[in-house]
């Protein structure tokens, strides 16, 4: 057994658990009325996205574009598939360990060069209005955004190896603008000499990195920690999804909206006080806040690129989506608090501060999606005609659901 084998059955045994982890949910059905259909409907306007639907593009700045590619290759784990156990052996042995984490920086290398292809072939309908659409251009850019990707998935294990908050917020900050901004400022000038010279530099910054990092001491039980984290991210999401588990939720002291509102409603009848605590305790989560708004901004791109009429069909459904998004929330509030079992016990109306407090979590993110909707259906006008049926529109959603619920 070498470590490079080693580290390979360690990849093949976290996919055969990440699949397991994925079947509990993706059974036959699932995956013939959801998957299916939506792989079809992928291939469909991926098609007309060619045919000149995605013309729209030149209209948008280049720079938005190009930040956008670069949230990318600032994203996605890196993961090198350490184990506790490894200390018993392999942490004892220093050129094993060396042979291991090097094997893992070159699988990530190759495995980043595929994601960063996945991504241009998605956007070339896209970009083929904003650069020079031609093979030298092409090959530029995936090689630009493999190496930057590739770059910043070890430097972002540098930085969460950092002592002090502070300090590792600050390094966060300053290499994710100034490395923004080189990132930018390459892609929007859009030659090709500069998208090779670019992928050169940072090959060569991946290769002094990886160096480093091969021989890094004292990132064993930091690594440990991440390796548990990512091993278990979507298995954690379906328990807490499911309700199986509940996390603790990190709360501000002032809501991130409304810091300075003692109240939401004017009435302070019981259902009120309870849905506007589910409510400020929703806006004081960053945890829960940020994938909200992720969300929001995924369906805005989703309105931008779908045609008319499917935009409408996208605009209703994203309205129960919101709907079941809040509706988990206040779940998630509800299993957090004892007390809410106590009150419910009492003759506490839960089902009206349900309703109320969704129904605002619900606003919260779909009157600005319906402000985009209308934007871009009829102008800059449309996003302020556009809000009273957003309004409308949740309000018929929530009492549909809380009509048909035979539970919150």
């Amino acid at each position: 057994m070498t470590p490079r084998r080693w580290f390979f059955n360690r990849w093949k045994a976290d996919l055969r658990f990440q699949f397991r982890v994925f079947s509990t949910v993706v059974d036959w059905t699932v995956a013939l009325y959801v998957v299916v259909p939506g792989l079809i409907l992928l291939v469909e306007r991926y098609a007309a996205w060619w045919r000149g639907e995605a013309a729209w593009t030149a209209e948008v700045p280049s720079p938005l574009l190009w930040t956008a590619a670069f949230l990318f290759a600032w994203s996605g784990p890196f993961r090198l598939y350490l184990e506790p156990a490894d200390q018993l052996f392999m942490w004892q042995r220093s050129d094993w360990m060396k042979t291991f984490i090097l094997a893992g920086l070159w699988f990530g290398w190759g495995k980043r060069a595929l994601e960063s292809f996945l991504l241009l072939v998605l956007m070339a309908p896209f970009l083929r209005y904003k650069i020079d659409f031609s093979l030298p251009s092409l090959v530029g850019i995936w090689l630009f955004l493999w190496q930057a990707k590739a770059c910043l998935a070890i430097v972002r294990r540098f930085l969460a190896g950092m002592g002090g908050m502070l300090l590792k917020g600050l390094m966060n900050g300053l290499i994710l603008g100034l490395g923004g901004a080189a990132f930018v400022w390459i892609g929007n000038h859009a030659h090709p000499f500069g998208f090779y010279a670019g992928a050169a530099s940072l090959a060569g910054c991946w290769s002094l990195l990886a160096w480093l990092r091969s021989r890094q001491k004292g990132a064993f039980f930091p690594e440990i920690d991440y390796e548990r984290a990512q091993r278990l991210r979507w298995a954690a999401l379906l328990l807490q999804t499911s309700g199986v588990v509940h996390r603790r939720l990190g709360v501000r002291k002032r809501p991130w909206l409304f810091p300075r509102s003692n109240s939401l409603f004017r009435r302070r009848t019981a259902s009120h006080i309870v849905a506007e605590a589910a409510i400020k305790s929703f806006l004081r989560s960053g945890q829960q806040m940020i994938p909200y708004f992720q969300f929001v901004a995924v369906c805005a791109f989703a309105l931008l690129v779908t045609p008319p009429l499917l935009r409408w069909g996208c605009w209703i459904l994203f309205s129960f989506l919101f709907f079941l998004w809040g509706r988990s929330v206040w779940r998630e509030w509800r299993f957090s608090n004892g007390m809410f079992d106590v009150w419910s016990q009492s003759g506490f109306p839960a089902r009206a501060a349900c309703q109320k407090a969704v129904f605002v979590l619900q606003q919260i993110g779909f009157l600005p999606l319906s402000a985009v909707m209308g934007a871009v259906t009829f102008g800059a006008w449309g996003a302020v005609w556009m809000l009273p049926a957003g309004w409308a529109l949740s309000h018929v959603a929530v009492f549909l659901f809380f009509r048909l619920a035979p539970h919150l």
